[in-house]
Parts: C-alpha cells; sequence; structure tokens
C-alpha cells in the first residue's frame, strides 16, 4: 500500500523549494534558470531516508507521478533532470491531504477509517454498539460497518464485502446462552466472521464480556488482542479502542482521521 503520509511529505517538501541551474550554450556566457516548486532525486530522497524505507519512498514517487501530482523537467533532452510540482500537486500540499475521490487508488481495497464491529443484534447490546459508535469512532473520525444487511443485498456478500471493505475488526463478544457450568457462550456468527477477517488479513480486537466460558473465548484470547470488560465498566474500557486504531494508522503512516466535534 502507498503511504499517503510519505506523498503529503514529499509534496510539502517540494513545494516553496526553488531549483536553480547555471547552463552553458557553446562556450557561451553561463545562463541561471530557476524552477518553483522542483527539486532533485537526491534531495528527495536525502531528505526522507533517515524515517522511511526505500522502498516506501520509490512506491510515494511512483503514484505521485502517475496521478500527475509531480512531474519531470530538465534543462536539455539528456539531463540533469528533477522534479516539479503540478497545480495538482502544489494544491494537494497545501490542502494537506489527497482528495477523497483519490483516496481509494491509495487504500484499494481498505477504507482505512472504517471499523467493522461484529456483534449480536439484540436489545440488551445496543447500548455498547451505541456507545461504541458515538463516544469513541465516530468523535475520533472512524466509522461504523457491521453486518446487517441493506435493502436487498445478498446477507453473506454484504458481510464479506463490509469485512474487506474495513481496515479495522472490532469483534464484541457477549453472553448469549448459559452452560451448564455457569459460564455463557456467544453467538457462532461472531467466531465466523472473526476468521473472515483474519482470512481478509485483518488483526481482530477482541471486546470480552466478562463471565464468557474460556472454552469459547480462550483460544482466541490466547491468539489476538483483547479487553475485557463488564456492563458497568465498558466506557472505561472501550475508550482504549481509538488509541490502538491510532497506533496502527501511525505505524503504517496513514494520516489521522479528523476529529469530529462533540
Amino acid at each position: 500500500m502507498v503511504s499517503e503520509s510519505i506523498c503529503l511529505e514529499i509534496l510539502q517538501f517540494v513545494r516553496g523549494r526553488n531549483l536553480t541551474l547555471t547552463t552553458t550554450y557553446d562556450g557561451g556566457e553561463p545562463q541561471k534558470s530557476t524552477d518553483q516548486d522542483a527539486a532533485t532525486d537526491s534531495d528527495i530522497y536525502r531528505h526522507l531516508l533517515s524515517r522511511y524505507d526505500l522502498t516506501d519512498i520509490d512506491a510515494a514517487m511512483r503514484w505521485l507521478e502517475f496521478g500527475n501530482y509531480i512531474g519531470q523537467s530538465s534543462a536539455t533532452i539528456r539531463g540533469p533532470f528533477w522534479r516539479v510540482l503540478t497545480d495538482k500537486g502544489r494544491a494537494t500540499a497545501d490542502r494537506g491531504g489527497v482528495p477523497e475521490d483519490e483516496k481509494i487508488l491509495l487504500y484499494q481495497e481498505q477504507d482505512p477509517y472504517a471499523v467493522f464491529v461484529a456483534h449480536q443484534f439484540n436489545r440488551d447490546d445496543s447500548d455498547l454498539i451505541t456507545y461504541i459508535r458515538d463516544k469513541v469512532l465516530v468523535p475520533n473520525g472512524f466509522k461504523l460497518l457491521d453486518g446487517r444487511a441493506d435493502g436487498l443485498e445478498e446477507f453473506r456478500a454484504a458481510i464479506l464485502a463490509k469485512i474487506r471493505q474495513s481496515r479495522f475488526f472490532l469483534c464484541l463478544l457477549t453472553k448469549r446462552a448459559q452452560l451448564a457450568s455457569g459460564s455463557f457462550a456467544s453467538s457462532v456468527w461472531l467466531y465466523q466472521e472473526t476468521g473472515v477477517a483474519v482470512a481478509y488479513g485483518k488483526k481482530p480486537l477482541l471486546l470480552v464480556e466478562e463471565g464468557m466460558d474460556s472454552e469459547y473465548v480462550g483460544e482466541l484470547q490466547r491468539i489476538y488482542e483483547d479487553i475485557t470488560f463488564t456492563r458497568s465498566n465498558h466506557p472505561e474500557k472501550f475508550d482504549a479502542i481509538s488509541r490502538r486504531f491510532l497506533v496502527d494508522l501511525e505505524a503504517n503512516k496513514i494520516p489521522f482521521p479528523t476529529r469530529n466535534a462533540s
């Protein structure tokens, strides 16, 4: 995946820089020319190499060139060559973000700010889902998707598409059926959706209600990250969700989403 952060840093590094070249033709007087919003590849790479991998910088440079954000200029057909921003590149540098209609070209199959939440559709859990959506995800610029099918969508296909679209996967494992031991099991659908997420390369974050039987959730907790909660302490526990997502975005050089005013 091409890093939007690196793309923006390249554009903002070149923006406002002037490149002056001196050329001499047929032994005549040296002539100076200046290109605005221009830099050599050497300047750009040296600026970034202490913080990013070479392959990541290469990918960002290619994406910017193919997207017509940055072009190439030279004094002669034989070079030397340098990079210069296009009008589109200047506007993006000043805006501080890639246009929304082009983000799909960056992230392709994933919405970097979408969170699929696997949960039971029952009245008892509605307050938990409301809290996750309205107090944790939306204020921090994330959006919630779940297994609710819209209109005439094929039910299973809709779920698969939404899980695939989302960068993040939450599984809310709450009590459903009480076992002979006195502990509880949750809906089998939640385990299936977690398996789908793993198949798509997601890293599930489990929200596990206290009292769940270890036979039904223990193996998942040993493999994936989890947050254990009760009905009384879920606000303070769930507040850690967005922080974990932001750590992932930062590690993968994806800009943080725009926070929504409460």
